[in-house]
C-alpha cells in the first residue's frame, strides 16, 4: 500500500453496507447503446472505438439532448451502429488520414451537426487511437472484434491470449490497471455478447469521478499533506498512480462485502459521482446537479431528494472531506 494514500477499511465496510441491497432498475439494460438493432460484430465495434476515446472529455456536450461526456459517446456510437455507417469499419478507417477522420467526426460531436461548434477536443489523438485500432483488427482479426474475442477463449488472462493481453497491443488500451478495456468487457457482457470465464481477473474500474467520491467519502484518504492540499486546490500532478491504486483496492474490498462484481460497483458510484458528488453535492445543495440524475436513472430508488449516503459518507458531515478533488493529470488512460 502507497504510504501517500491509505484505506480506510472501516469506512469502506459502511458504503458497502448501503451498497448491498441496491439493484438496477431493468431499463438500464435495456438502453439504446445495449439494445440497439445490429449484427453482434457492429456493435463489439461500437463497443471497442468508443471505450477507446473514452478518456478526458470535460468538454464533450449537447445540450440539445441534455447530454455531457460518456452519455454523447453512446448516443452517437448508437446512431452509428444502427446506421451501419462506415466509420464502424476497420476497412474504411484505414483508408483514412488522422486529418480526414477528424473531418468526419467533427459534426457527430456538434449538437448543430456543423464541425466548427464539435465540443470533442484532442481529436487528433482520438483519431490516431480509432485508426491503430482499425489496422491491428484488419491485420491480425481478419477485421472483426469477434475474432479477438475467440482467440480470448472467454478469458481475461490467459499467458498471453487472454482479452486484457491481446488489447493491450492497441494504443488506446495499454492502462495498466485497465479502465478501458473493463469499459468495453462492461458493455459487450452487458449487451450479451461476452460472457467472461474468468471474472477473479476483472479489474475494476477506476475513473476520475470514481477517486473523486472515494475520497469524499472517506473510503481512501491522502496521508501526504502535499499531496491532500493538491487535490483539494485542484492542482495539476505529475501521476495519479498513488490515488489510483488506492482506490482500485477499496473498490475490490467494497465489491466483496457488498456481493456486487465490478462492472455493478462501477456503474453505482461512477453514477453517484458524476450526478450527486460533483461541482455541487446533493448533501450540501438538497438538489442533483444533473437533470436526470444518472444514479437515479440506473437504480431502483422511490425518490431522490437526499444522497443515501449522507449518514454514513465522510464528505456530507465534513466540509474538510467534500473539498476533494479528483487527481488532475494529464492522460488518456480514462
Amino acid at each position: 500500500m502507497s504510504n501517500k494514500v491509505g484505506v480506510i477499511i472501516q469506512q469502506c465496510e459502511l458504503i458497502a453496507e448501503s451498497l448491498r441491497p441496491l439493484r438496477f432498475r431493468a431499463e438500464h439494460y435495456n438502453r439504446p447503446f445495449l439494445a440497439f438493432k445490429s449484427d453482434d460484430e457492429t456493435k463489439l465495434r461500437a463497443y471497442l472505438f468508443s471505450s477507446a476515446i473514452c478518456h478526458q472529455t470535460h468538454t464533450l456536450i449537447n445540450r440539445k439532448k441534455n447530454l455531457k461526456g460518456w452519455g454523447c459517446l453512446e448516443d452517437v456510437y448508437t446512431q452509428l451502429g444502427e446506421t451501419n455507417s462506415p466509420l464502424l469499419d476497420p476497412e474504411y478507417i484505414t483508408g483514412r488520414t488522422v486529418e480526414e477522420l477528424k473531418d468526419e467526426l467533427k459534426p457527430l460531436f456538434s449538437e448543430d451537426g456543423k464541425p466548427e461548434n464539435c465540443t470533442l477536443d484532442r481529436l487528433d489523438e482520438r483519431s490516431e487511437f480509432i485508426i491503430d485500432i482499425s489496422k491491428i483488427l484488419k491485420n491480425k482479426y481478419d477485421g472483426k472484434v469477434t475474432n479477438l474475442i475467440i482467440k480470448s477463449d472467454g478469458l481475461l488472462l490467459n499467458k498471453g491470449t487472454g482479452i486484457y493481453e491481446l488489447l493491450e497491443e492497441f494504443q488506446a488500451f495499454k492502462d495498466p490497471l485497465k479502465k478501458k478495456s473493463t469499459v468495453f468487457l462492461q458493455l459487450a457482457a452487458n449487451a450479451g455478447l461476452l460472457k467472461i470465464k474468468d471474472l477473479e481477473s476483472l479489474e475494476p474500474v477506476m475513473d476520475y469521478h470514481m477517486q473523486r467520491i472515494l475520497l469524499r467519502m472517506g473510503c481512501i484518504q491522502a496521508l501526504d499533506e502535499n499531496l491532500k492540499s493538491a487535490l483539494i486546490n485542484r492542482e495539476t500532478l505529475t501521476t495519479d498512480v498513488d490515488v489510483r491504486c488506492a482506490a482500485v483496492e477499496a473498490v475490490r474490498l467494497m465489491g466483496k462485502l457488498a456481493q456486487k462484481d465490478f462492472f455493478e460497483m462501477d456503474e453505482m458510484l461512477w453514477s453517484l459521482a458524476r450526478s450527486c458528488c460533483h461541482e455541487k453535492p446533493l448533501c450540501e445543495f438538497g438538489t442533483c446537479a444533473k437533470n436526470p440524475c444518472t444514479f437515479f436513472t440506473f437504480m431502483e430508488l422511490d425518490e431522490h431528494n437526499h444522497c443515501i449516503f449522507a449518514d454514513i459518507c465522510r464528505g456530507a458531515k465534513n466540509e474538510s472531506y467534500r473539498k476533494y478533488w479528483q487527481p488532475i493529470v494529464e492522460t488518456n488512460y480514462y
